[in-house]
């Protein structure tokens, strides 16, 4: 259970690093590229690209705890 709790500590510290705007263009960015991919490469499915941009897009509202 203490390396959970290490671990955690380590992301959130991480996490810090980052502002929400930060966050927002990130996503914005891989959903632009998501769709310009979907529309000029045949064959182009990628459902984790979208979900990365999906989270990247959801921290943009997140607060993270003050400590």
């Amino acid at each position: 259970m203490k390396y959970l709790a290490t671990l955690n500590a380590a992301i959130e510290r991480f996490l810090r690093r980052f502002t929400r705007t930060q966050f927002l263009c990130a996503a914005i960015a891989l959903t632009v590229l998501n769709f310009v991919l979907d529309y000029t490469v045949a064959s182009y499915t990628s459902i984790y690209l979208s979900m990365l941009s999906g989270w990247l897009f959801a921290m943009g509202f997140l607060k993270f705890r003050s400590q």
